[in-house]
């Protein structure tokens, strides 16, 4: 007998092709194989993308897939089944999650539509329905429905993310449509809630370790419920699309939509059609509860990584109010080597989910609202229809004693305490755990905005004190600094407060005089800003206030979260995040239009520090000016404007806006008082006439907006009716007015020097004339002249004091123990004055009258007036730099001109040598007075004071050019009697002529002197700041401690944790600076740092704490941040002020001359 020929083993193509095709020709219900399961599993898991990839295997792996789903739907406990659907969905997995590159890149398209249209999302849903279905205990069969929903979320989640990364819109489309045909999310949520509610509770930790040793219940459970959570909150955060999370809302603002709208019309529409998927009950269930879940989980991960126990939420039934058990709040167990399994998923989808589909009942006003805050029309998804399609004889039997609740949708009201919920259980400091939180929080905002005034009450306090616990999250992004300012100016029209209450009276009577309130700049705004003006009269007079959300922030912190952003020195070098910064100063204190009532209500301490943090950002800026790539608008969010200077130029620019806020306010409040006691009266001299400038013209210049329908560009609206309503208007003589004033005053000597700095080298740079320029230096320009009118004044005072033979100064600009140094930078600011009149002389002829306002020129007069009054010899020197410079640039025109001629006539190299040799000693020496005197011309600014009929200006400028044209006459004449040739006829006529001019411009001049006063009458000098903040600053530390001794709560006060400081070393330094003062009297013990120039941004306040810092320990008086200010202080300026180191000094010369004397 032959032998038996030996059998040929089948390939592994073969092996899956018949595999595939013995369970395709099997019928739904008949009995399978579980052996020839397991080989086709094994054949499939090694099989190589490019084998399966071909169409026939695809195609029944496809078929294949949707047998073994149809045959659990039917029998969820079929063994053969379980094992086909679990390889045939990790080998489409592969597939679809292949890269550019692999053999099934190309097909990924191609599967996803195959699948879609083999109703494989039907067959999902059936299969859900039955796993819904009530079952006796067994814990296998639990446990197989637990894995099998795992199986098909994970399976529906790669369907979701191959659409989302295709480009083919039409595939999307499919997919919602197949989604809404057959309701798969809501028997996939339900079905989600039923496996987590039949595991038992949460095991201890006792049972965890019986479970792992065989004792127990697996733990296994949960984590592939876990896993299932996870993978169904991916698939929901692909299904809006790649949008901006702003964008979806049921009711977006244009601001929010509109680079969306623009680009990608087609998703808009898409979205509109998975808006009613997200909105049924059971899926917002679910991404409520896996949201909590995942937040307790990223709570527990930070926990443990930081070696602490932190306490995770734990909410109850009540607070949900879905009926939601509570022991279904646990952290989620995400194995590493699951994909798609991370709790940041729960959280996202979440959030997610909410934005889509929650919308409140109202909108809310704010004030001042930016370009683009109107809505568009209401999206909110219509009511879920009761389940249908191919899986409604399932979802009938699911509804069972054990089916899962039918909640309504989560309310705006309900939805914004789950958040809540989730940004408490972010709580760590983590930058996983502050990106969670940066999308919670504009969620947030805009559902404050939607809720009914009573509850928006009730929670924005919560907001605030979250924002103000994790300060960082303003700078992660531009979002929330934008909603902050907005919601600022949240109109909620609450009651005022008792300490309010005098302040709101009086801001009532001046806004009801029909003419105090002054018109905006463009003339289209005037009936508008006369509405506002009217319902801010009308609001207050009813005795109701709405500044309530302005109040709210203060109480919880939001000066210091503020401070401590901008004390960053990193980020103030890198151009990105320097963008950032600044535009939380532009939104939150600039353009909000809170300032003025911050510093007229805020606390006092954190407003100093705050103060003094701005000023210190500036000098650091200024070191390292970095470069922006992008610079964006707050009056039309959204907005990226052309960046014109470095992140120092718009800090100063912020800085110049907010002192014009404050300054226009109280002028204002000036004038409504001088109208109430009739003292305004009509000037007789028009040398003693005031300009009155457009309000908040640097406001509404600094920001243009660009109307969307006709592409037009105008300012921006800044409402000074809204800042006196938000509190910036306090009663004269009350405490809030003399706060303000004290704080005003303290930021100009904080900030004047880098303002001054930085608008002088703009206007050198740059003409006069155009944007921001102008009215920033006029801002500047008068402060800076105010500010050297009472330095002057005081040490006059000073000297008359001392020649009197008094024992003490009235002010010492170094008492002992003096919490502000208080030095004035005469010197700096001087020459920063110098240069801006030099330049608004110059250019008031020509740029001047053809770009800005009849009111802006007056002020440009106004402000030359008072220059030319403090400094008498200035103008005299102008025009004759004026002269000089244009006899040199005659000079080079005719030497250019002869360079010309000279070089075509030339026939050698010797002429050429010696024709370079005397340009190059002509052009060292200065112009000849003839010449010069040829070049005098009137000053341009002569024009514009004739304009404006300011006749002594005329002839005071006058009479100073005739000096200087008698000067040069001279001159000549004395070049003349050197061998010039040159004789000046009349030279004893010509010097009586410069007598009479000279006279006539002392005459003019002495006549200033008793008409010019300051412009701020508000503005106080230093020895008064210093004194009357600290004798603040000492009653709210006197009531504070008062009302920690009964227990009362107290306002909150920051700075007191002190900032540390850098480290440093020096012979003359110890550490300490809790001093008292010698007199005995009360102190406030944190100080700022004593150097002037300190740039410091470390620790999270510029205040000193006591026993922190640096202290000079020869006068025990001076207190510095850290030993480099200390030192560079020392060398440049405290070393000759220190009294310590004058007794140094006399001790150190009485014992060499007592030593001389015993030699």
């Amino acid at each position: 007998m032959p032998p038996r020929r030996a059998r040929v083993p089948a390939t592994l193509e073969s092996r899956i092709k018949q595999g595939l095709q013995y369970f395709l020709n099997l019928r739904e219900n008949a009995a399978a194989d579980e052996a020839r399961a397991e080989d086709l599993d094994d054949a499939i898991r090694v099989a190589s993308l490019e084998l399966v990839s071909s169409a026939e295997i695809l195609s029944g792996i496809v078929a294949a897939h949707g047998w073994a789903a149809r045959t659990l739907a039917v029998d969820v406990m079929s063994r053969p089944a379980c094992i086909l659907f679990e390889s045939a969905v990790n080998k489409l997995e592969e597939l679809l999650s292949s890269q550019s590159g692999d053999p099934g890149c190309d097909q990924r398209d191609g599967l996803v539509r195959a699948l879609l249209r083999a109703d494989t999302l039907a067959v999902y849903a059936r299969l859900c329905a039955r796993t819904n279905a009530p079952t006796r205990r067994n814990f296998g069969a639990n446990r197989m429905k637990r894995d099998v929903i795992y199986r098909l979320l994970h399976n529906l989640s790669t369907i979701a993310r191959g659409v989302n990364n295709s480009r083919d819109n039409s595939l999307r489309q499919e997919l919602i449509s197949a989604l809404a045909h057959t309701q798969l999310l809501e028997h996939a949520a339900r079905a989600l809630l039923h496996a987590a509610q039949s595991i038992q509770p949460a095991p201890s930790a006792a049972a965890v370790i019986a479970a792992a040793s065989g004792r127990g219940p697996p733990t296994e459970s949960w984590e592939n419920v876990s896993a299932a959570a996870s993978a169904f909150s991916h698939t929901l955060m692909f299904l809006p699309g790649n949008m901006e999370i702003f964008s979806v809302s049921p009711q977006p603002r244009e601001k929010d939509i509109c680079r969306d709208a623009v680009s990608d019309v087609e998703a808009l529409l898409l979205l509109e059609q998975v808006r009613p998927l997200l909105a049924g009950r059971c899926v917002q269930l679910v991404v409520g509860w896996a949201g909590l879940c995942g937040a307790m989980t990223l709570q527990q991960q930070e926990g443990a990584a930081d070696g602490g126990d932190q306490q995770g939420l734990v909410p109850t039934a009540s607070q949900l109010r879905h009926g939601l058990p509570s022991e279904l709040i646990r952290p989620l167990q995400l194995l590493p080597q699951v994909t798609l399994s991370s709790p940041d998923l729960s959280v996202m989808a979440c959030v997610i989910v909410l934005q889509v589909t929650v919308s409140g009942p109202c909108d809310l006003a704010i004030a001042q609202p930016p370009l683009g805050y109107d809505r568009l029309p209401h999206r909110q998804p219509q009511p879920q229809q009761p389940l249908a399609g191919p899986s409604a004889a399932g979802s009938a039997a699911a509804e069972g004693p054990a089916a899962a609740p039918a909640p309504a949708s989560y309310s705006a009201a309900h939805a914004y305490r789950l958040l809540m919920e989730l940004w408490c259980g972010l709580a760590c400091d983590s930058d996983r755990g502050m990106r969670n939180k940066f999308l919670v929080a504009p969620v947030m905002a805009r559902l404050l905005t939607e809720l009914r005034p009573r509850q928006a009450a009730v929670l924005l306090p919560g907001w605030w004190r979250l924002l103000a616990q994790d300060p960082p999250m303003l700078t992660l992004g531009y979002r929330l600094a934008q909603d902050a300012g907005e919601l600022l100016r949240l109109q909620l029209s609450a009651p005022p407060p008792a300490a309010w209450a005098a302040g709101v009276t009086d801001a009532a009577s001046v806004a009801a005089a029909s003419v105090d309130w002054p018109l905006e700049t463009a003339a289209e705004m005037q009936g508008a800003e006369a509405a506002t003006a009217a319902k801010a009269a009308a609001s207050l007079a009813r005795g109701r206030d709405p500044s309530f959300s302005l109040r709210c922030a203060l109480d919880a912190g939001l000066l210091p979260a503020v401070e401590r952003c901008l004390r960053a020195p990193q980020a103030w070098q890198q151009a990105d995040s320097a963008s950032k910064l600044l535009y939380v100063v532009n939104c939150v204190l600039r353009y909000s239009g809170v300032w003025p009532a911050v510093l007229a209500r805020g606390p006092l301490q954190q407003a100093v520090s705050l103060i003094a943090t701005l000023g210190a950002t500036a000098r650091l800026v200024r070191g390292s000016d970095s470069s922006l790539d992008v610079i964006r608008s707050a009056s039309q969010p959204g907005m990226q404007m052309t960046v014109e200077c470095g992140a120092w130029g718009y800090l100063c620019a912020y800085l110049s806006s907010m002192l014009e806020q404050v300054a226009d306010l109280r002028a204002l409040h000036e004038r409504a008082q001088q109208q109430r006691e009739g003292q305004q009266a009509a000037a007789t001299d028009a040398t003693a006439t005031a300009a009155v400038p457009t309000p908040l013209h640097l406001n509404s210049v600094l920001e243009q907006v660009v109307e969307s329908k006709d592409g037009s560009v105008k300012p921006s609206t800044c409402s000074i009716a809204w800042m006196a309503a938000a509190g910036g208007l306090p009663a004269a003589g009350s405490t809030a007015d003399r706060q303000q004033q004290l704080l005003t005053s303290f930021a100009v000597y904080q900030w004047l020097p880098m303002l001054a700095e930085e608008t002088a080298e703009v206007l050198l740079r740059c003409a006069a004339g155009a944007g921001r320029r102008l009215p920033q230096a006029l801002l500047v320009g008068h402060l800076l002249m105010d500010v050297l009118w009472r330095e002057e004044r005081r040490r006059a005072e000073d000297d008359v004091t001392a020649s009197g033979g008094a024992e003490e100064q009235a002010w010492s600009p170094r008492p002992d123990g003096a919490w502000w140094e208080g030095v004035t930078l005469a010197g700096q600011l001087a020459v920063s004055v110098h240069q801006i009149v030099h330049v608004l002389a110059i250019d008031a002829g020509g740029v001047l009258p053809e770009h800005c306002e009849p009111q802006q020129q007056a002020a440009v007069l106004d402000l030359l007036q008072s220059y030319w009054t403090r400094f008498a010899g200035a103008v005299r020197v102008t025009i004759r730099a004026r002269a000089i410079r244009a006899a040199e640039q005659q000079q080079q025109r005719q030497r250019t001109d002869g360079g010309l001629q000279a070089g075509q006539q030339a026939d050698g190299g010797a002429g050429s040598s010696t024709s370079s040799l005397d340009d190059s000693t002509a052009q060292q020496q200065p112009p000849p007075p003839e010449l010069m005197l040829q070049c005098l011309t009137p000053l341009p600014v002569q024009q514009l004071a004739a304009a404006h009929g300011r006749q002594d200006v005329v002839d005071y400028l006058d009479a100073v050019t005739e000096v200087v044209r008698e000067e040069l006459l001279i001159e000549c004449g004395g070049a003349g009697a050197g061998g010039s040739g040159i004789r000046v006829q009349g030279l004893g006529s010509r010097e009586g002529g410069a007598s009479h001019a000279s006279a006539t411009a002392d005459r003019l001049g002495a006549k200033w002197v008793s008409t010019v006063r300051p412009r701020y009458l508000w503005l106080l000098s230093q020895g008064q700041v210093q004194a009357g903040l600290h004798g603040l600053m000492v009653a709210e530390a006197a009531a504070a401690t008062a009302a920690a001794a009964t227990g009362e709560p107290a306002a909150a006060c920051g700075g007191g944790d002190g900032s540390g400081g850098r480290s440093g070393s020096s012979s003359n330094t110890t550490s300490g600076g809790g001093q008292g003062s010698r007199s005995g009297g009360p102190v406030f013990e944190p100080k700022l740092c004593c150097n002037p120039r300190c740039c410091s941004l470390d620790g999270f306040s510029a205040l000193i704490a006591p026993r922190s810092g640096k202290t000079c320990v020869r006068c025990r008086a001076a207190t510095y941040c850290c030993g480099a200010c200390q030192l560079a202080d020392w060398r440049e300026r405290h070393s000759g002020t220190c009294s310590g180191a004058a007794a140094a000094a006399a001790g150190s010369a009485e014992a060499a001359k007592a030593g001389l004397k015993k030699a």
